[in-house]
């Protein structure tokens, strides 16, 4: 997503600060190794709770977003944001979002007159980090680490769950960096997630290539990506075969739990 893309190559120049897995998964059709993975950033609970109300709120606060971000670009501190449109559900979320993103937004206020919401952005890099899409892995990781402990009780099965991990094929001539990896250590299979926050991201097919030189497509690959509508993701599910994933209600945990069981 940030500084994970299943679509950038891994070279020896950012192949540093990370922990050794050397787990070598082979089984079926699957010609994947996990090489390394890079510990996940641990955040304070509170952080992750934010990430996670961000996550919910996703389809209200998605414009904000995308304004905050080009001030970050700017070094632009001072927003004003016109919630003119916005539900009274969504604008009394972006407020109250904004009033608890503290150490990333200051001094909010809020005009019922003009429908305005103004503040100040704080400029540092993990307050860039986190607006510009951590706040997501942040929250899928949690959501996914809990559907997996659900999984582990109902099944039996042993899971592991990396963040931010370099992958290559058995032979070594193809590597890649993917958001999150499912490994069933039980039966010796892996699982990919791959996060893109935006909607600029357009290489459908080619994250469908890279699945099936590591035999994860089809069935083993999951995309998330915010601004898929429910028609976009039945096409790509179709021509691509990988699944897709909105964050609308559960969509992310049902098409989680749905390629997760086809191998329990």
């Amino acid at each position: 997503m940030i500084n994970a893309t299943a679509l950038r190559p891994v070279s020896a120049e950012n192949m540093n600060v990370v922990s050794n897995v050397s787990n070598v998964l082979t089984k079926s059709s699957q010609n994947i190794k996990i090489e390394y993975s890079k510990q996940a950033d641990l955040v304070p609970p509170a952080v992750e709770r934010l990430a996670l109300r961000m996550l919910k709120l996703d389809a209200e606060i998605r414009g904000f977003l995308n304004e905050l971000r080009i001030l970050f670009g700017a070094k632009r501190e001072d927003f004003h944001f016109s919630l003119r449109g916005v539900s009274n559900e969504g604008k009394a979320g972006i407020i109250d979002l904004c009033q608890n993103l503290y150490g990333v937004i200051a001094e909010v206020r809020y005009c019922e007159d003009c429908e305005m919401i103004h503040g100040r952005l704080v400029l540092s890099p993990k307050a860039l980090m986190f607006i510009n899409g951590q706040y997501m892995e942040i929250a899928i990781r949690k959501v996914v680490g809990d559907v997996l402990t659900k999984l582990e009780k109902k099944y039996g099965k042993q899971f592991k769950l990396y963040a931010n991990t370099k992958v290559a094929t058995v032979d070594g001539k193809l590597k890649n960096e993917f958001d999150l990896i499912i490994e069933n250590v039980t039966d010796a299979l892996v699982y990919v997630i791959e996060i893109k926050s935006g909607k600029q991201f357009r290489d459908y097919d080619k994250l469908a290539r890279i699945g099936r030189e590591y035999g994860i497509v089809p069935n083993r690959l999951l995309l998330v990506q915010n601004y898929l509508t429910t028609e976009q993701m039945e096409t790509v599910e179709y021509f691509c075969e990988y699944y897709c994933a909105n964050l609308e209600q559960d969509n992310l945990e049902h098409k989680l739990i749905t390629m997760l069981q086809n191998d329990l």
